[in-house]
C-alpha cells in the first residue's frame, strides 16, 4: 500500500538508484587501492633486483660507494661513452664537496653520447648528478648545455647554480637501448658528475589517473616521460636511498607545509602497517605510510580549516601528483572521512580509507591526480601547486584529516620535452587545449545522456497502465528486458561499464550527486541507512525493504565495473524490495494509505485525472507527484 500524496516506493527506489548509477558513470575512477585488480593476487615482494643497473662515477679513477650504492669508474664504463673530446676534472678542494659523487666530473666540448644496452624494456630511472666544481684551470660554473634522449628533452640550455643538484627522471624505454646525449652550447661546455640508469617496477606508473580540472579519468600516462620534482615524507623523517628499495630519496615536509601550528605529526611502528595480498610494497617504502600529518586542533568544537602544502612548479607544464595515505590515527573503521583538494579544487570528497582498503586500518593506499597548467596557482612564470586535506563538514564521524606522503612529477609536453617548449626534433609544443576541450565535451554529453535516461523513466512511470500492478511487474513495462519482448539496443558493455569524466565544478549543483551518493553509502556502512530518509517518510518503509534497496545501490556504486550488477538485476532487486514493503508495511504506512490523502493531497501542481477502480475521475496523487518531480528535473539548475 502506498502513501497518497507522495511517490510510491517503487518509483522512489528506482529514481534514487538511477541517480546513483548516473553518478557512478560520470565520476568513475574516484578511488583506487594500491592495486586496482579486484581479483586475489599473490603478495608482491618487498625486494627488487634491477636487471639494468648502470651506476657511473664520471671522471672517477677508483670505485665509489655512496648512499649504499656502488659506482663504477670512468675506465670501467668507457665502452658506454662516445665522445671526441672528454676531459676528466677533479675538485681542488674536496672539503667543499658534499658527496664523493660530486668530487669528479667529465667535461665535453662537443656532443657526447652514453649508450646503455637494456635487458628489459619499460620504466627506467635516469639520475644525473651535477655540481660545477673547480679543478685546475677548468671552471664549470659558466657551462651551458642540454641533455636529451632519443625522444625526450631532459635539460635545455641548462646553466648550473653553485650547489649540487640531482635531476631524476622516469622514462618508458621501448627499445633495447637508451641513449643519453650531452650537447654543449656553441662555445661552451657540458659536464656530468655521475649517472644512474636503473630499470624500475612497472607498477610505479599506471596508465590512468584522476584529472582535477575538469574532474574525470585521464588515460595514456604510460606514454609520457616524467621528471621527479618532489618526493615528500609528510609528517615523518627524511628517508635516504639506503632505506628505500628503489634507491629513492624522500625529504621532510618542513619546507612545504603551511601554518605549522595547525599540523600534528604522528607515527607508528612500521610493523603496524598492513599490506594486503597483491599490494605493492615498492610504490613507497613502509616508512612513508608509518608517519603522517593530521589536524592539530581536531578536538575543538568546530574545526574549519585545511592542512596545506605548497610546492613551486613551472606553470607551462602539467603534473602527476601522487598522494599516499594510511589511516594510522583511527581506532575503528568508517570513522574518518575527509576531503582532498589539489590546486584549490576538490579532487576527492568524503575519502574513507578503511573502505578503499577493504575494511583495514593502517593499510596503504595511494591516489594519482593530473593537474594541467591552466589550473595552477600563481603568477606567470612561477606557479604554485597546492595539496590540501580537510574535514568533510558533515556529521560522518570524527572530524580530522591526514596525509602520509606525496610525489610531484612533471609530465612531458606534446613534443616530449621536460624543459622548454621544443622537442628533440625541433617541433614546438602546443597547449593541448583542443584535447582537453574534446574530453570535456564528451563528458558533458554522457552526463546529459544519463539525466535524459532518468527523465525518460519518469515519463514512462507517468504514462504507465492504470492496472499495471495486476497485469505484470513494473520492470516489464519500464524497460524491455523480459524474454519474448522485441527491442533494439545499441551500445557496448554492461551496466555501469562506461567511464567518463564530468566537467562540472565542485561548487555547482550537479556536483552534489556525487556527495549524496557517497554520503548515503557512509551511513549504510555504519548500519544507519535509515538516517538518509526524508523525515516525512520515517516509519513508513519496511526495514528489510530499505536494506535491500541500500544493498542494490551499493552494488551500483562498486569500484570496479565487473563488480557492478546489470540493469536487469537492479530492476529485479527493486521489485523485490517493493514486494517486501507491500508484504509487511509498517503501521505508519498503513495509516497514511487510509487518510494521507486528506492530510497531504492538497496544493502544489496540476492534477492529472486518472481512472479509479470504480470508474470515477479521482486524481492519482502518485501520478501528480511524478509530474512534479519530472518538472523539477527539467528545471534543474546549478546552485
Amino acid at each position: 500500500m502506498t502513501r497518497r500524496g507522495t511517490l510510491p516506493p517503487a518509483l522512489l527506489l528506482l529514481l534514487l538508484a538511477a541517480a546513483l548509477v548516473a553518478t557512478t558513470t560520470t565520476v568513475s575512477g574516484q578511488g583506487r587501492p594500491v592495486t586496482d585488480s579486484g581479483a586475489e593476487t599473490p603478495p608482491t615482494p618487498s625486494s627488487f633486483t634491477p636487471k639494468d643497473s648502470f651506476l657511473i662515477d664520471c671522471g672517477g679513477t677508483a670505485p665509489v660507494t655512496a648512499d649504499g650504492k656502488s659506482y663504477k669508474t670512468d675506465a670501467q664504463a668507457n665502452h658506454l661513452l662516445s665522445a671526441n673530446d672528454a676531459i676528466r676534472v677533479a675538485a681542488d678542494d674536496k672539503a667543499d664537496v658534499p658527496s664523493p659523487l660530486y668530487a669528479t666530473a667529465r667535461v665535453f666540448k662537443e656532443e657526447a653520447v652514453y649508450s646503455f644496452p637494456l635487458t628489459v624494456p619499460g620504466w627506467h630511472f635516469i639520475r644525473i648528478y651535477l655540481f660545477p666544481i673547480k679543478g685546475g684551470d677548468v671552471d664549470l660554473a659558466s657551462a651551458t648545455f642540454s641533455v636529451v634522449t632519443d625522444d625526450n628533452v631532459l635539460l635545455h640550455s641548462f646553466t648550473p647554480e653553485n650547489k649540487p643538484v640531482m635531476k631524476e627522471y622516469m622514462i618508458n624505454a621501448t627499445e633495447n637501448h637508451l641513449a643519453l646525449k650531452f650537447q654543449p652550447l656553441k662555445g661552451s661546455a657540458a659536464f656530468v658528475n655521475a649517472i644512474e640508469v636503473v630499470n624500475a617496477p612497472d607498477e610505479l606508473i599506471t596508465d590512468s589517473a584522476l584529472a582535477v580540472a575538469p574532474l574525470g579519468e585521464i588515460t595514456g600516462l604510460v606514454h609520457d616521460a616524467y621528471q621527479v620534482l618532489y618526493r615528500i615524507n609528510v609528517g615523518g623523517p627524511a628517508i635516504g636511498p639506503a632505506n628505500d628499495t628503489l634507491g629513492r630519496r624522500w625529504e621532510t615536509d618542513a619546507a612545504y607545509v603551511q601554518i605549522r601550528e595547525a599540523v600534528k605529526d604522528v607515527s607508528v611502528p612500521t610493523s603496524t602497517i598492513k599490506f594486503p595480498d597483491g599490494t605493492s610494497r615498492l610504490v613507497a617504502p613502509t616508512l612513508v605510510y608509518a608517519s603522517a600529518a593530521k589536524m592539530a586542533d581536531a578536538d575543538v568544537g568546530s574545526p574549519n580549516f585545511n592542512l596545506t602544502w605548497k610546492v613551486d612548479v613551472d606553470p607551462s607544464f602539467s603534473y602527476l601528483v601522487r598522494l599516499f595515505f594510511a589511516d594510522i590515527v583511527s581506532k575503528a573503521t568508517n570513522d574518518l572521512y575527509f576531503d582532498v583538494y589539489i590546486s584549490g579544487r576538490k579532487a576527492m570528497s568524503g575519502l574513507d580509507l578503511s573502505t578503499v582498503t577493504g575494511g583495514e586500518l593502517a593499510a596503504p593506499y595511494y591516489k594519482d591526480f593530473v593537474v594541467n597548467s591552466s589550473s595552477l596557482e600563481g603568477a606567470e612564470g612561477k606557479g604554485k601547486l597546492s595539496v590540501q586535506v580537510g574535514p568533510m563538514g558533515q556529521d560522518t564521524g570524527r572530524i580530522d584529516a591526514l596525509l602520509n606522503g606525496m610525489e610531484v612529477l612533471k609530465m612531458s609536453n606534446s613534443v616530449g620535452s621536460l624543459d622548454g617548449e621544443f622537442g628533440v626534433d625541433g617541433r614546438k609544443a602546443d597547449d593541448g587545449s583542443g584535447g582537453r576541450k574534446a574530453v570535456a565535451a564528451v563528458g558533458f554529453a554522457m552526463m546529459f545522456g544519463a539525466f535524459a535516461g532518468l527523465g525518460a523513466m519518469v515519463v514512462k512511470w507517468y504514462k504507465r497502465p492504470q492496472d499495471w500492478e495486476r497485469r505484470e511487474s513494473f520492470s516489464s513495462w519500464l524497460l524491455p528486458i523480459h524474454t519474448g519482448q522485441s527491442f533494439t539496443a545499441s551500445g557496448k558493455g554492461g551496466y555501469g561499464s562506461h567511464k567518463s569524466g564530468n566537467t562540472f565544478s565542485s561548487t555547482m549543483g550537479l556536483g552534489r550527486f556525487f556527495s549524496l551518493a557517497e554520503w548515503g553509502m557512509q551511513w549504510k556502512r555504519k548500519g544507519l541507512i535509515e538516517k538518509i530518509m526524508d523525515p516525512k517518510l520515517a516509519g513508513t518503509v519496511n526495514p528489510e525493504s530499505l536494506a535491500k534497496f541500500a544493498e542494490t545501490a551499493e552494488k551500483c556504486l562498486a569500484e570496479f565495473g565487473s563488480d557492478r550488477i546489470s540493469m536487469g538485476d537492479v530492476l529485479w532487486n527493486l521489485e523485490y524490495a517493493l514486494q517486501l514493503q507491500d508484504a509487511n508495511p509498517p503501521e505508519g504506512a498503513q495509516q497514511d494509505g487510509e487518510d494521507g490523502a486528506a492530510a497531504e493531497g492538497g496544493g502544489g501542481g496540476a492534477v492529472v485525472p486518472a481512472a479509479s477502480a470504480s470508474g470515477g475521475g479521482v486524481p492519482d496523487a502518485s501520478t501528480t507527484a511524478a509530474g512534479e518531480l519530472f518538472q523539477q528535473l527539467a528545471d534543474m539548475k546549478g546552485r
